[in-house]
């Protein structure tokens, strides 16, 4: 998740990488935090990347869990962004 932030930060958009993190991302999403939950998500729109199964995964866990109003605002942001 700090790669992707930091990538669309810089806005570099290196779409192998970004392919690649969200195929990891997938996988270890219920070990994010809220924060890294909220950032991916947030990197992905700012880059106008939009990678399904990481969206569904980011989603999914979501609605597992309790957020912060700083969280929701960003995931209610990029959902919408992309």
């Amino acid at each position: 998740a700090n790669t992707a932030w930091a990538y669309a930060k810089l806005a570099v958009r290196h779409q192998r990488l970004l392919d690649s993190l969200a195929v990891a991302g997938v996988r270890r999403v219920a070990a994010f935090d809220a924060q890294n939950l909220s950032n991916m998500a947030w990197a992905y729109a700012k880059m106008s990347v939009s990678h399904e199964p990481l969206l569904d995964a980011i989603s999914a866990e979501v609605c597992r869990r309790t957020l912060g109003p700083r969280e929701l605002a960003n995931l209610a942001w990029s959902f919408a962004t992309l």
